[in-house]
């Protein structure tokens, strides 16, 4: 091509560049149609097998330190001191027992037969693979209280799971109590302990897509943990705007060895603030929490001992359940308080409409007001309590031989 074919066509192909850039600004206020693509379909977790009432399963968390850390990981065991790494796994017990004991007594006997230890992963999969044997995806932490070895939350807790007949993911946090009657102040100080990493635990519950819906049961010390996770966590909630706590829909407070007024004035706005039903079961014939109080000066009531009305909290006298010598250690032993305890962890149950709780009028000096406004509902109105009725519901189905009485 010639130099002056190329410098005739010059002219034409700047025109040709001009109209183009003359179009680009109307281009650029156009939308771009988007691009869309088919939903991804989200794989839920296939159920896992159901709980065998003869061998059931527990799944733990705990910082409790491990001990003989080279024995097999099917092999773990735990002892009463810190450890800052959380340990998970899957316990394997057995049942035996009467079922129907004298005064009300639940006597079923637990074994612990091993105790595996797992990797979170593996820990948070199977859990959602547990809760997907309900409707509701539902899951069942618990966590003790003062003096109890490791064995012995395992065994509370599967008894608490296997007398309401929970067929969810049934877990127990356990924190490190020196389980010795004597090791009072250094159970309260582990307790404190271990808020942060409970707090750890709940966030993972209620951060699972797969999980719908947490219960929660605490038994006696156990409550400073939990009361104290759950507060912190309401108020990163609060701040956040995360709904997420929400999935904690049922807590029950078992005899809780806190301090009365503090409860009252620092948490139990917060534990009201995500809408979750809160039941306290408090009883003025515990011994354990009068020597608690003792313990602590004399003058600073605990909060399950006696009643105190407040509102938005159901409120349950079970000053008549009496399993043990102290009035104490019912949660997992007492029929008539599973049998109340299955409806208060079931959706929808009006567990009013029966004959096991009574109304009773609460007394002006047992009212607490807080500044929230008064619930509607009459059985958390802060005006009235409702008393257990102990009651003998006779012999039951057979396990394994034996006759049980079961409240399913």
């Amino acid at each position: 091509m010639t130099t002056r074919a190329r410098t005739s066509r010059l002219p034409l192909a700047l025109a040709a560049l001009l109209a183009l850039l003359a179009l680009l600004p109307a281009c650029a206020d156009k939308a771009v149609a988007p691009v869309l693509l088919p939903p991804v379909a989200v794989q839920l977790p296939q159920p896992s097998a159901p709980q065998n009432w003869l061998r059931p399963s527990l799944f733990y968390a705990t910082n409790r330190n491990v001990l003989d850390p080279g024995t097999p990981a099917r092999s773990a065991r735990y002892g009463g001191q810190r450890s800052r790494e959380t340990s998970y796994g899957e316990c394997r017990l057995n049942l035996s027992g009467t079922g129907a004991g004298a005064a009300d007594r639940m006597d079923v006997q637990v074994g612990l037969e091993n105790t595996s230890r797992i990797t979170r992963a593996r820990f948070l999969s199977d859990i959602e693979r547990a809760a997907a044997r309900t409707p509701g995806r539902e899951v069942l932490l618990f966590v003790h209280g003062f003096d109890n070895s490791f064995e012995d939350a395992a065994k509370t807790a599967t008894r608490i799971m296997h007398g309401v007949g929970f067929q969810g993911a049934a877990l127990l946090y356990s924190w490190p109590s020196a389980a010795s009657a004597v090791s009072y102040l250094q159970d309260r100080n582990n307790a404190y302990w271990a808020v942060h990493y409970l707090k750890q635990l709940l966030s993972d519950l209620v951060a699972d897509r797969f999980i719908d819906r947490v219960s929660v049961v605490v038994h006696s010390m156990g409550n400073e943990v939990f009361i104290r996770a759950y507060s912190e966590l309401a108020d990163e909630c609060a701040r956040a705007g995360n709904a997420d706590l929400k999935k904690i829909r049922n807590i029950v407070l078992a005899a809780p060895d806190v301090d009365r007024e503090i409860f009252l004035d620092q948490h139990a706005l917060k534990l009201m603030s995500q809408g979750a039903r809160i039941v306290l079961y408090a009883s003025r014939s515990d011994m354990a929490l009068a020597a608690s109080a003792l313990a602590q000066g004399g003058d600073y009531e605990r909060l399950g001992k006696n009643v105190v009305c407040v509102p938005g909290l159901a409120v349950t006298d079970v000053s008549d359940v009496r399993t043990d010598l102290l009035g104490h250690s019912w949660i997992g032993d007492s029929r008539s308080v599973l049998t109340d305890l299955r409806c208060v962890l079931s959706e929808g149950c009006n567990r009013y409409a029966g004959k096991l709780l009574q109304e009773y009028i609460c007394p002006p000096t047992a009212r607490y007001f807080l500044a929230a406004p008064g619930s509607p509902d009459r059985a958390t109105n802060g005006q009235s309590f409702w008393r257990l009725n102990v009651t003998d519901t006779g012999n039951g189905p057979t396990l394994g031989g034996y006759k049980l009485n079961l409240p399913w």
